[in-house]
């Protein structure tokens, strides 16, 4: 069975020294439902519940049972480990698993080390899963993490058919036990409501076609001097999110001079829809079309660049821009375009146009080291086919910039990702010197910790790179999932989640600067610097759509919308 690199996100649990809650015995569940909090779930082709009645440990344990899983499906529940915690040390995960049938397949745990190149420590047991049915069997994992390690994954798994229940995890660091935390079950105390009250600045609309704008003018103080400003979102498909993304980026450019908008969609295809907007060349639905992802093919996206091509039309002052690397052909496209009649690079272009064409588009994708030489090679002959060209020096750097943009997209995994956008936004504002930037990418992106986009920007720019993240309490949104690409249904947030709190004072829609939090703990405050769940879901629809962060870390303000609404997909 091939190894599994499934990114999961994580918390822990039992005896010596706690830092967070990861309910590692499996006691919690998300309000109800039989679904574990703090876990993400692998369910294609299986059933996986919270079980009552088979336990060795406490109240309940985790059941996976298989329901006609194809070729390929695995079963399993994910968390990442605070990391610090055990970087350049010894580790042991334990667990114990009971089994019933399982065939052609197994059970186990797994534990995964991640460094910003890849992963580089890797066990889920295949050698010596369980099989058949097995009473309550301890199992083990030891391993050392480097002191490169960036991020931590583990969890169980079941692959093939059968039965397996999961319980009592334990996570031992050099030799000492990770005692868990009990996550918060008390409701937000009076002075807790009054503090965030008194501390928040309050919107009146999220719509950009509200006239009103003295709301917005807090903005003028909460961005300051910052160059590069980000907006996050909590999910890829809420109309409210995006309207107040609108929103506020027309407000910068009106009146703080931001004249660059930068989006998370490949870049070669987002540059092309910023000729629509400079000078009205092409029909805007298919160029946003063709930035590939269904996410910005919206009412709410095509809204926001007929807004900046009607502003263009008078003030030619924001352009449009993407830093995505996670296709290929924009860039060949752009290449291709470039060298018309010109035989010779035209061929080695169709070269390596074919040799991509090959490449088995996973995720990270799979790149034969006798094709990666290869592409190298061709990347190298057009490179020294743009050095030679007689075209205008900024039209030579846009062409190396396209064969850099191929030269990510071969080097993706799940950690180069950010990096290379962050490096891409950087070429971005390295060439526009005098420009201010509004990008626009999920919270998880943006967010200055981990292996972040937004940590590299954070590390090279400082107090130039402001990040906004976005959060709602209920409602719903546009996602994939089991019914297809439609609305979904949201869970409410819950006791213990940072929405709970911001969803308990009298406040539709607000903005609260976290940065003062940050240097001084403030009384009736001290909740905002713990490690509470917080809603994270991309373009996918999620059963546990919560996991643990840290907002004073991630994101310098926090942008609350108590209620959202799918997003409106172009047709």
């Amino acid at each position: 069975m091939k190894k599994i690199l499934i990114i999961f996100f994580i918390c822990i649990s039992n005896s010596g020294f706690c830092q967070e809650f990861l309910n590692l015995d499996f006691e919690y569940e998300i309000q109800g439902s039989e679904i574990p909090r703090k876990w993400i779930l692998n369910t294609n082709g299986y059933e996986i519940k919270l079980d009552e009645q088979e336990k060795i440990n406490l109240s309940k344990s985790l059941r996976i049972r298989s329901k006609n899983p194809k070729e390929g499906d695995i079963g399993g529940c994910s968390m990442t480990f605070p990391i610090d915690l055990v970087k350049g040390k010894a580790i042991e995960f334990k667990g114990r698993i009971k089994t019933e049938g399982v065939r052609d397949g197994y059970a186990g745990i797994w534990w995964n080390a991640y460094n910003s190149e890849g992963p580089i420590g890797f066990d889920n047991m295949e050698d010596r899963g369980l099989q058949g049915s097995n009473e309550w069997t301890e199992v083990s994992i030891k391993m050392d993490i480097d002191t490169s390690a960036t991020y931590i994954a583990f969890g169980g798994i079941l692959s093939g058919q059968g039965t397996a229940w999961f319980d009592d995890f334990e996570v031992f660091v050099e030799g000492e036990m990770f005692r868990d935390l009990t996550p918060r079950t008390t409701e937000p105390s009076e002075g807790e409501r009054m503090w965030l009250e008194k501390h928040i600045h309050s919107f009146k609309t999220y719509d950009p076609k509200d006239s009103f704008i003295k709301d917005l003018k807090e903005l003028d103080k909460l961005v300051g001097d910052a160059k590069v400003v980000a907006l996050g979102e909590v999910t890829h498909g809420s109309s409210e999110i995006f309207k107040m993304k609108h929103r506020i980026i027309k407000y910068l450019a009106e009146f703080m001079a931001f004249d660059i908008f930068s989006i998370e969609a490949n870049m070669p295809e987002s540059y092309k829809l910023n000729e629509y907007i400079i000078g009205g060349t092409g029909n805007p639905t298919d160029l946003i079309k063709g930035m590939y992802y269904w996410t910005w093919q919206t009412q709410e996206v095509l809204d926001m660049v007929e807004w900046m091509k009607e502003y263009n039309l008078a003030n030619q002052k924001i352009r449009f821009t993407g830093f995505d690397m996670v296709f290929y052909a924009g860039a060949i496209q752009e290449l291709e375009t470039s060298f018309v009649g010109q035989a010779k690079v035209y061929e080695t272009i169709s070269t390596l146009k074919e040799t991509l064409d090959n490449i088995k588009t996973t995720h990270p994708i799979i790149v034969l080291r006798e094709d990666r030489e290869k592409i190298s090679q061709l990347l190298n002959t057009i490179n020294h086919f743009i050095a030679k060209s007689k075209k205008s020096e900024d039209e030579i750097d846009w062409l190396y910039q396209n064969v850099r943009i191929i030269e990510q997209y071969v080097d993706q995994n799940g950690a180069s990702r950010d990096k290379y956008m962050a490096e891409n936004l950087l070429w971005i504002k390295d060439r526009n010197p005098g420009s201010k930037i509004v990008l626009w990418a999920h919270n998880g992106h943006i967010e200055k910790t981990g292996n972040s986009m937004g940590k590299y920007l954070s590390d090279t720019l400082g107090n130039d790179y402001l990040t906004i993240g976005f959060a709602f309490h209920n409602g719903h949104y546009t996602a994939n999932g089991d019914k297809g690409l439609t609305r979904y249904e949201a869970q409410d947030s819950y006791i213990g989640t940072y929405e709970y709190f911001f969803n308990a004072i009298n406040a539709p829609i607000f903005v609260l600067d976290l940065r003062n939090i940050k240097e001084k703990t403030l009384e009736n405050s001290e909740w905002l610097l713990d490690k509470l769940e917080f809603r994270n879901v991309g373009a996918n629809k999620m059963e546990n759509e919560f996991s643990v962060t840290n907002l004073t870390q991630d994101f310098d303000l926090i942008l609350f919308i108590n209620e959202s609404t799918s997003s409106t997909l172009l047709k």
